[in-house]
Formats: structure tokens, C-alpha cells, sequence
């Protein structure tokens, strides 16, 4: 087996990211130790789904996935036009954006590289890869509890790659409250489902704006707390208005 030199490694993942269109590549260091912080599981709370809280069982160690893993490799991918989030059926049971999809090629791609380099890699699939993003010090849960990237804003779809290879560093992580007094998400959204402690999904799901059918193909979702948001805002864009008021 060949031996993994970290910095061609890195090198190699950021080109490929570049050749897809991935903006954002973040490497995090894991270890035997390698979980959500205690302190930091309040990156997942306040998203409430029905009548309780999220269920945090969902949330997968790293190592659970792929016990040789050192690095979590996270990719980010701008939204192409964040007044417009559009999911295509590509099959029965396979829908997705054009951001996802690149972002599936190039995770796929990147994962070929390192294999090819003796290392072991994989997907990371479990839910909540905003938490790892975090971690990595790419950005932060904004009052949406959407990630909030420091670059984009929330206009920023992640994939998650897992490696044997060690590339990856520790990071230093930004608090929830980088949001400060801003609550542009709170008063954008059409029917109020964003406060400043807690996101109700239930009425997130339920708003007429979600799920709207394009085609026969494709469906469109809100992107209120999306657009409103000002970080990583470029110079010039507005909010557009949405579908329907508070009312």
C-alpha cells in the first residue's frame, strides 16, 4: 500500500473540489475520542420536529461509520441562486438540487483520489453534518438553526467525506451567538416559525411556500431565512419577496 503524504493529499481534494464547483472544503482531525463536545450538543437543540425536540440518536459518531477514520473531509457547495432552492426527480426514489448533485460527484470523486492513495475513505451519512462543519470552523447555527457559513451565509450545502488518511486539524468553534442582534430570519419567515430560541419544523413543513410543484419533476422550497440572512450577502442583493405574508 502506498504511503498517504498529507499535503498532496489536501492538494488533490482541493482541486477536485475546485473542478465541481465546490467552494468550500474544510479538513477536521478525529480520534478515539471523536464526538459532539458535551458542551457543544446545543448546536443541535432548539428544532423542534411535531411536539418535542429533534432526535439526537440520529446523530452517528464518525467512527461508528468507518472505525479507521482520522479526518472528516467537509464540502461546501454555494447555492447557484438563493431566491430559487429547487429539488429535481432524477428517479423514483432519488431527488435532489444541482448543488447536491455536484457536490455527490465530487465526494465521490475525492473519494476515489484517496483510495487510489492507499487511504480508506468513505461517505459520512448521518444526519446533522452542519454540527461537523462547525467543529471544523467553517461557521456556525445561526437563530434559523441553518449552518451559517462564515463565507456564504446559509446559501451553503455540505457533504461530508471520511478518511483514513490523517490531513486533518482542530479547529477552533464559533458560538451560536455570532448571530448577535440580528433576527432578519425571525421576521422574514412567512409563517413564523423561526424564534430567537427554537425553529418549529412543523410549521416550517407545513408552509405553503415548501413543496411547491414546478413540473412533474420538480418541486421548489422556501429559502426566506435563506435570503434574509445578511452574512456572506454579495453587495446589491435584496430579499425578494415571498409567495404569501405572515397572514
Amino acid at each position: 500500500m502506498p504511503a498517504v503524504k498529507p499535503k498532496n493529499v489536501k492538494d488533490d481534494i482541493t482541486a477536485i473540489a475546485a473542478k465541481y464547483g465546490i467552494e468550500v472544503v474544510g479538513f477536521l482531525k478525529l480520534d478515539d475520542h471523536s464526538r459532539i463536545p458535551a458542551g457543544e450538543m446545543s448546536l443541535l437543540n432548539g428544532v423542534k420536529w411535531e411536539d418535542g425536540e429533534v432526535d439526537l440518536s440520529n446523530v452517528h459518531d464518525p467512527l461508528e461509520i468507518m472505525p479507521s477514520a482520522k479526518t472528516m473531509v467537509i464540502l461546501g457547495k454555494k447555492l447557484l441562486d438563493d431566491r430559487s432552492d429547487i429539488y429535481y426527480k432524477a428517479s423514483d426514489g432519488y431527488s435532489a438540487s444541482v448543488e447536491m448533485m455536484l457536490l455527490e460527484i465530487a465526494a465521490s470523486k475525492i473519494i476515489d483520489a484517496l483510495r487510489k492513495n492507499g487511504a480508506e475513505a468513505g461517505e459520512y451519512t448521518s444526519y446533522y453534518l452542519k454540527v461537523w462543519a462547525v467543529l471544523c470552523g467553517l461557521g456556525w447555527i445561526g437563530k434559523s438553526r441553518m449552518f451559517v457559513s462564515k463565507a456564504y451565509g446559509p446559501r451553503l450545502r455540505l457533504r461530508g467525506v471520511l478518511t483514513s488518511a490523517e490531513i486533518g486539524e482542530t479547529h477552533a468553534v464559533l458560538p451560536d451567538e455570532s448571530c448577535g442582534e440580528c433576527t432578519e430570519c425571525i421576521r422574514a419567515c412567512p409563517v413564523g416559525a423561526i424564534s430567537a430560541t427554537e425553529v418549529d419544523r412543523k410549521k416550517c413543513g407545513a408552509c405553503p411556500v415548501n413543496h411547491r410543484k414546478l413540473t412533474e419533476n420538480a418541486r421548489a422550497y422556501c429559502t426566506a431565512c435563506t435570503t434574509s440572512c445578511p452574512v456572506g450577502k454579495p453587495a446589491g442583493h435584496k430579499h425578494a419577496g415571498q409567495a404569501i405574508s405572515r397572514q
